[in-house]
Formats: structure tokens, C-alpha cells, sequence
């Protein structure tokens, strides 16, 4: 190959969190020049590669709590949690610390750079077929736009499409070129516009059905993030029409109601819920960084758990009111399962519910929600609605019971509903002697760009206001 690029010894990650010496922080080291199909499918198969977002937004949310101190458990208190996220918790303006990085940021830049290697040149690779080159190439632009859909929900405020030619994004990079200064933040809805470019070039190029595993993405991969990105655009027609395509081949779920707490006294492996890399639901597999996510990191708040009925088994599964044989004060949040921050099937009957409630079917709404029950509560009795508002309101519940702490879902959900006054929330957090706020669309609900990639665009781009 005439380009070579300098990647990590194991063909994918590049990056380092020291050293910072161009405006990501990213810092190739070792050599591999990639030459045939199967290199290029080695870098996409990189456990660094098979992760995705982060979790820590979730401690702006409404579904956490951290009580003052916390005793008998691993799960920290606010004596003892990590200062950004306590930080974070009080809705303090500044985040990081000198001296602490933000791994999000930082980690889905050099995987974004990553995916553009493959982008750029899997096609000229030396052995291979098309079809295979296609895949592989399709698969990584899937990737790109999982990492930007998570960027620019994280660093930006919410696409509103009044707003968003004019709201910065973050800095869209399509190359493998990270000497690149004096970069610009994109609009959002830049951002946003390349994410459906990856999306439906990634459709075209991906088999219908993947050969290997659940790591490795399908035309429904695409189509099922399509309809994830179309939902947070406010497109509920579009977004309908991708998620029932998706439904169409994957309409599984697995029956909570058949697993159960097999070790008590135990975290991991407390329960025979499969990870997700043997579920049945898994579309499209990425992991949180921690694979585990905020297992054991976080305590549920009353308002979140006060949502599940007394035999709803992801309650009994996963937010045990013991740690290791002791109770607890407070219920935490401990499946200790790895679950899949991609595309699964119960997020597509949500979709499709949610956008059925709000210009389609209300019925349909309510039978893919009820379905999705049956497989979480024992003895489920179906819910009769047909008010749309009604519905609408109960599928967003449904929402969020089922994807709590799921990367920081409802983060976004936050961001995205607030800006139907109907919806909007203002966040709680109290503690003994202080109550901490955060108001509908506060600037706080959008993440600071890192303080180092600010030092070498100092000139060309603006921070977020917070």
C-alpha cells in the first residue's frame, strides 16, 4: 500500500492520554501496516474498538443518587466518589480537574480515526474480495457514526431543527490525518447530516445477515441506528419506518421472567442473565468502557425505582438492597451483566412505540409495549390506553425502566424532552444539607470540551457555556 499508517502493535487503537501533542491527544506509537482484508477486520475486531460512549453522564441524571456517605457497599457516597463525578452529581460548572482526563472524549476520537483508516483504504487492500472489503468498510462507517451520534449528544446541546444549522457540534474529522490544527466545530446539525451520510452508505455496502458474531454489524445495524438517530432528530415518520424494518427480523426478547438471583451473597455472576454477547436481543454489539458499566457505581434514586412494579424482574435482577450478604439502606445497581450499548431489539420495539404514540397507531404503540412487559414482569396484566397522550406518556416510561444506565441514554432522553415543555424535567439531587438543581435546558446538561483539545484550537474553537 502506498500510505502507510502507524498504528498500535494490535491494529487498532491510537491513542495516548499523555504526552498531548496535537488537538485530540492522540498519539499513534508501534507499526502495522495494514495490507489485506483480514488486517483491516482485525483492526475492527480490537476490544478498544468493541466499546462505545461512556457512562459517566449518567451522574447529571435524574436516575442516580449518591447518598452522603455510604455504608456496607463498595458503591461510593459522596464522601468517597471520584472528584469530576462528584462534580458532575452537584452540577458544579467546571468538571475535570487538572490532572484528570475525559476519556470519552479522547477514546472515541482515536477509535473515530481508527474507523477512517479502514474507511480510506480496506478497498485497495490485497487479498479479499469486494464483498468482503464492503462489509468490512461498511461496518467501520457504523461505527463512526455510533462514536459521533454519542459526541455530539454529549458535547452539544440537542438537535432542535430551529437551531441546529447554528448550534456547534463537535469537530468532524473523515480522515486519518491527526496532525490537523486550527480545527472547527461542525454544526450540529453537520454532525448529524454525516451520521445519516455513514448510515445509509454503510446500509448499501453491509450483508443482510452477518456470518460471525453480533460484534460485527449488518444492514439492520445501520437501519437500527438510523432509527436511534432519526428519533433524537424529531423524524418520527422516518424513524418508524427504520425500526419496524429492523422488528421485521428481530422481534426476540428474552424472557426475564425465566432467570433469577443464582449467587446472593455474590456481584458478578449474581444472576443467569446471558451477557450480551449470548442474547438473544443483541443486534449490534459495543460495550461500555467498564464492560460491566456503572454496576455497583451508582445507586438508583427513589424516583427510578419507585417506577417498577413489586414483580418487575429487572428491579429483582439487577438493583439488589444487599451487597454480599448485607443489607443495604438503599437499593444499588448492580447487574454485573455485559450489556450492549449498541442496537438491541427491546430498544427498537421503543422506538417504534414511542413513534407509533406520537403520529401513527396508539394501539401498535401499546402492543409492542405490552409484548416488551410480558418479558420483564411476572404475571404481566396488559395496560389498556388509547388516549394518545396517555400513551405516549406511558411508552417514555416504559423508556425508562428499561434502559436505565444504559451508556447515558437517558442523558439524551433528558436533553431531547425538555425541549417539549409537556416533558420537561428539572433534576433533584439532595443531599443532607444541600439540594443541588438543574433546570430544564441548562447549559450544565452539555459536557465541556477537554481543556487540552481547547489549548490547541484556542483560536478556532469556542467552549461550551456552562
Amino acid at each position: 500500500m502506498k500510505t502507510t499508517y502507524h498504528i498500535l502493535a494490535t491494529l487498532a487503537l491510537a491513542t495516548t492520554l499523555s504526552a498531548c501533542d496535537s488537538y485530540l491527544d492522540i498519539k499513534p506509537k508501534g507499526e502495522r501496516i495494514p495490507e489485506t482484508a483480514s488486517d483491516y477486520r482485525s483492526m475492527l475486531s480490537h476490544s478498544n474498538i468493541q466499546k462505545i460512549g461512556e457512562t459517566y453522564p449518567v451522574y447529571l441524571t435524574d436516575d442516580c443518587y449518591l447518598p452522603d456517605s455510604a455504608v456496607n457497599t463498595a458503591t461510593p457516597g459522596l464522601n468517597t466518589i471520584t472528584p469530576y463525578l462528584k462534580r458532575l452529581y452537584t452540577f458544579d460548572k467546571e468538571v475535570f480537574g487538572d490532572g484528570e482526563d475525559d476519556t470519552f472524549w479522547f477514546s472515541a476520537y482515536s477509535r473515530i480515526f481508527t474507523n477512517n483508516v479502514v474507511v480510506r483504504e480496506v478497498m485497495k487492500a490485497t487479498e479479499g474480495t469486494n464483498e468482503e472489503k464492503n462489509a468490512i468498510r461498511g461496518e467501520a462507517l457504523v461505527n463512526r457514526a455510533l462514536d459521533y451520534l454519542y459526541l455530539v449528544n454529549g458535547y452539544a446541546k440537542h438537535y432542535n431543527e430551529a437551531t441546529a444549522d447554528n448550534d456547534p457540534g463537535v469537530p468532524l474529522l473523515l480522515d486519518a490525518d491527526i496532525s490537523q490544527t486550527n480545527l472547527t466545530r461542525a454544526s450540529v446539525k453537520g454532525v448529524y447530516q454525516q451520521i445519516l451520510a455513514d448510515l445509509n452508505e454503510a446500509e448499501k455496502a453491509l450483508p443482510a445477515e452477518i456470518s460471525t458474531n453480533a460484534f460485527h454489524a449488518s444492514k439492520d445495524a445501520a437501519r437500527g441506528l438510523l432509527a436511534r438517530t432519526l428519533l433524537y432528530m424529531g423524524n418520527y415518520a422516518d424513524a418508524l419506518k427504520a425500526a419496524n424494518e429492523v422488528i421485521a427480523r428481530h422481534d426476540t426478547l428474552l424472557n426475564l421472567t425465566q432467570y433469577a438471583v443464582v449467587k446472593p451473597n455474590g456481584m458478578i455472576g449474581r444472576t443467569n442473565v446471558p451477557d450480551a454477547d449470548a442474547n438473544p436481543e443483541s443486534i449490534f454489539i459495543k460495550y461500555a468502557p467498564y464492560i460491566f458499566g456503572v454496576s455497583s457505581k451508582v445507586f438508583p434514586s427513589d424516583t427510578l425505582l419507585n417506577m417498577y412494579p413489586g414483580n418487575d424482574m429487572r428491579m429483582a435482577l439487577f438493583m439488589p438492597d444487599k451487597y454480599r450478604g448485607t443489607q443495604l439502606t438503599h437499593a444499588i445497581w448492580a447487574p454485573f451483566v455485559r450489556a450492549n450499548t449498541a442496537i438491541s431489539t427491546p430498544e427498537m420495539f421503543l422506538i417504534a412505540a414511542e413513534c407509533e404514540a406520537r403520529v401513527g397507531n396508539a394501539q401498535r404503540a401499546m402492543a409492542l409495549i405490552n409484548k416488551l412487559r410480558d418479558h420483564r414482569i411476572h404475571t404481566n396484566t396488559h395496560v389498556v390506553l388509547t388516549d394518545k397522550d396517555s400513551v405516549l406518556n406511558f411508552v417514555l416510561a416504559e423508556r425508562r425502566r428499561e434502559l436505565a444506565f444504559n451508556g447515558f441514554t437517558r442523558l439524551i432522553d433528558l436533553k431531547r424532552l425538555n425541549l417539549d415543555p409537556r416533558f420537561a424535567t428539572t433534576v433533584k439531587h439532595v443531599g443532607a444539607n444541600e439540594t443541588w438543581v438543574l433546570m430544564p435546558n441548562d447549559p450544565k446538561y452539555v459536557l465541556p470540551i477537554p481543556q487540552k483539545v481547547m489549548r490547541f484550537n484556542a483560536n478556532s474553537m469556542t467552549q461550551n457555556e456552562r
